[in-house]
């Protein structure tokens, strides 16, 4: 046996997800005396395994998230290559996102009950503020900023657990691949004014993304969306915010006027953290008198799943989880200190091929309906996979995976 396959081994189990520029897939790893646990692997698809500016985003995803390690949190266990292809293991969350919840919820004809929003929020809330406030060994802050705050990244386990995840658009001083001003990241109706205006973001942009989040839940509806991307982009920068309490009469003052801090265009005029945020809302459920606990939380969680039917694995699928496999056999860990050299070279300036400034084009194009939708197929240009990742130069990372042979 190898020394890789001494290392660590993993064994495919399924197929969770597949993205434009990822899949992820339950494991378990293999430990001595027969000591197995269930992860989650995230891959990098293959044909993105080339492009050395993506790889260098995804392990910063990897060596960002290898510093987290809270309750409100996904945990990251390792990174490592086999056979050309990048991998993350991290903490398997057996459960559903807050998006799956939300919309077992809208089929079902009603919304989450005001206490179980706040709650799930409040959580978000101890985990940002863990990572926002998290510095390095030598004392300095690290100024994590996540970026990417959104019901499909929040995971909620059977048992009422509230769990962030996917730290691959986060912002912070120890980055291999540092960020570009001007630079939509994120996801569009999840963005801040700022960052919809290509402006330079920080801690507060998340804070109005989980307001963004809060008020979705409790409105049952999409705070911010347009019948395109350049739409979408637009009502983000005017943010304006309808009432809660005018379109659900369970919300009391108290809560809209916290929400709508939260939700403030200037970034000046909203919670000056994620600390205080939280409080506030931790403070709410005291004094509006409904208990609510992960108990509660849970019962959302398995309606969701309980709607959630597997697909039938076709011959296709099992011919890849088996190439999936035979790599994994391979897996070598990197180590963090090996991390750096092999993207230093990567820190030259990133140009860009759409757009310098999103936010100013957002301003200054007139678009008619023709151009519009050529707008909208530029924006789309620069957003990979809905906006999960922004800004990537090479045009063919929009390419289909190539096919893959026949069992």
């Amino acid at each position: 046996m190898t020394e890789a396959h001494q290392q660590q081994r993993y064994r495919v189990v399924e197929r969770l997800a597949s993205g434009g520029m990822a899949e992820v897939f339950l494991a378990e790893s293999a430990g001595i005396e027969g000591f197995k646990k269930q992860v989650a692997i995230k891959r990098v698809l293959p044909h993105l395994s080339e492009k050395k500016r993506f790889i260098a985003m995804f392990l910063d995803e990897a060596r960002l998230s290898a510093h987290l390690s809270h309750s409100n949190v996904a945990q990251v266990f390792d990174i490592g290559v086999g056979d050309n292809a990048y991998f993350i293991v991290m903490e398997y969350v057996d459960g559903a996102d807050l998006k799956a919840v939300l919309e077992s919820m809208r089929k079902a004809g009603r919304t989450l009950p005001v206490e179980s929003a706040v709650f799930i929020t409040a959580k978000l809330c101890e985990g940002l503020t863990y990572a926002h406030e998290l510095k390095a060994a030598d004392g300095h802050p690290l100024q994590i900023v996540h970026r990417d705050m959104s019901p499909p990244n929040v995971l909620i386990t059977k048992y009422g657990e509230v769990k962030i995840v996917d730290f691959g658009l986060a912002k912070a001083t120890s980055q291999l691949e540092k960020s570009e001003a001007g630079i939509i990241k994120g996801k569009f109706s999840y963005l801040s004014p700022e960052a919809a205006q290509g402006l330079e973001v920080d801690h507060r942009t998340d804070i109005f993304a989980v307001g963004a989040i809060l008020w979705e839940m409790l409105a049952g509806k999409r705070l911010f969306l347009g019948d395109t991307d350049y739409q979408t982009v637009k009502l983000v920068q005017q943010a304006q915010i309808p009432p809660l309490s005018e379109i659900n009469k369970a919300v009391p003052p108290e809560l809209d006027r916290i929400i709508a801090r939260s939700l403030a265009r200037e970034p000046g005029d909203r919670y000056g953290s994620a600390r205080e945020f939280g409080r506030d809302l931790t403070n709410f459920l005291y004094r509006f008198g409904r208990a609510v606990s992960a108990y509660d939380i849970a019962e959302h969680v398995r309606s969701a799943m309980a709607l959630r039917r597997r697909a039938p694995a076709s011959e296709k699928a099992s011919f890849i989880d088996r190439l999936i496999e035979e790599t994994l056999l391979e897996f070598t860990s990197i180590p963090d200190d090996k991390v750096a050299p092999s993207t230093a070279r990567l820190n030259e300036p990133l140009k860009i091929s759409a757009f310098e400034d999103i936010g100013k084009w957002a301003d200054e194009i007139k678009v008619s309906a023709p151009g519009e939708d050529l707008m909208r197929r530029s924006l789309a240009a620069v957003s990979v996979e809905a906006g999960n990742l922004a800004a990537l130069e090479e045009p063919e990372l929009l390419a289909p995976p190539p096919t893959l042979p026949a069992a």
